[in-house]
């Protein structure tokens, strides 16, 4: 597998050119390509595409009146004003098609906000050649997101759908690869693996991390930190076959080694999940099974609740019994851990995303499917619309 730090002034190269195209000087899939060309977008869902803001939705660390969020094909957007003005953030991001790739997460450093990490993704792929995998991969910025630059050195594939820095060391991050196989013709069935990689470079180059089992046929969609000891999960899916999912990995040294939780619920199809700041209580909804699986104690027993649940769910920071959880476009809330629940929001769309606030637990943001964007100032008792960006701002 490629590294970069032998290759870092090859992996930073410039060159120009189509879509994913490369240069023999470009062998990490890092030049600009055409990503300072800028291109408006798709007016609407394109193909199959649902206009999916997926698990992009990010809240500045220590201002939640700034927020960014990742579209289908359109780059992302920002807003300083708590949604009242909206920019839309594209310089460097590569396009094919007329569209760019899937933005899939985006993760700001803790004590740098003007460090992001995008995860991005077209098919699983090469990340060089004039493949449509090679506009996704992972985009950083040193700006807060005005201008995007590839970060792609020692990347298994281009599928890259989850990303985190950690609570570390300074510029150490985490990304996951989806495993998969090509959908597009030129290698249409080949087999690109998946895994978790680490940078300690703010994102510019990544090694495979350490686990105790294979996960290169899994799949990464989610990476979540406890915030108060720094533990990360995962949960490692085998899309292709769910019965064969590796399940719930954890790390304690920023992403390092891995290794599966007690009761890792492998062999199930964790959709999503949340965790505690303690890392103790993990909800994790059970995809098309409207049910919720919960642990205590990290993981090592789970109680299973008919909790209508079929998406989305978000555990604030302060409060492990407090839980917002989506069925189809119903937005519940929970205040005893899943005992109860009442319903606070109904939506003609799905909820992809539910955030809290790193630095205030009152507030709340949550971004559906179509791109409509609430937010909550009462820790998700009640919600308000701010915009639909479709109509607003993707115009």
């Amino acid at each position: 597998m490629l590294t970069c730090p032998a290759l870092l002034a090859a992996c930073d190269g410039d060159a120009t050119g189509n879509g994913g195209s490369n240069t023999d000087g470009d062998p990490c899939g890092n030049a600009a390509g055409n990503g300072n060309q800028i291109i408006a977008g798709p007016a609407g869902p394109m193909a199959e595409d649902h206009d999916r803001p997926f698990r992009s939705l990010t809240i500045h660390p220590a201002n939640p009146d700034i927020v960014w969020i990742g579209t289908e094909r359109n780059g992302m957007v920002r807003t300083s004003d708590s949604g009242r003005t909206w920019e839309r953030l594209r310089q460097g991001l590569r396009h094919s098609g007329g569209g760019y790739g899937e933005v899939w997460d985006i993760a700001v450093a803790p004590g740098n906000p003007s460090l992001l990490i995008a995860a991005t993704a077209d098919s699983p792929g090469p990340l060089t050649g004039g493949h449509p995998s090679a506009i996704g991969g992972v985009y950083r910025s040193t700006d807060g997101g005005n201008t995007w630059q590839r970060g792609n050195c020692g990347l298994s594939n281009g599928s890259v759908e989850s990303a985190t820095f950690t609570s570390g060391s300074p510029g150490t991050a985490v990304v996951g690869v989806s495993a998969g196989t090509a959908t597009f013709s030129a290698l249409a069935g080949r087999f690109f693996p998946g895994g978790l990689f680490r940078s300690t470079d703010g994102g510019r180059s990544w090694t495979p991390a350490t686990t105790v089992i294979d996960i290169e046929r899994s799949s990464f969609w989610q990476i979540e930190t406890a915030q108060a000891t720094g533990t990360l999960f995962t949960f490692a899916l085998d899309f292709a076959d769910p019965s064969r999912s590796i399940g719930f990995l954890s790390s304690e040294d920023g992403g390092a080694r891995w290794f599966p939780l007690p009761d890792a619920l492998d062999g199930r199809f964790v959709a999503d999940f949340a965790v505690s700041s303690d890392g103790q209580t993990i909800y994790a909804d059970l995809n098309d099974t409207f049910r919720m699986l919960r642990s205590r104690d990290g993981g090592t027993l789970w109680t299973e609740i008919g909790a209508f649940a079929n998406g989305t769910v978000a555990v604030s920071p302060l409060n492990a019994d407090l839980v917002l959880f989506e069925d189809f476009g119903t937005l519940r809330r929970s205040t005893d851990g899943l005992v109860t629940w009442v319903t606070v929001l109904t939506s003609p769309r799905r909820f992809e995303d539910i955030v809290f606030a790193p630095d205030d637990a009152r507030i709340v943001w949550a971004v559906t499917e179509g791109y409509d964007v609430y937010r909550s100032d009462d820790a998700g008792a009640s919600f308000h619309l701010l915009v639909n960006l479709r109509a607003s701002v993707l115009r």
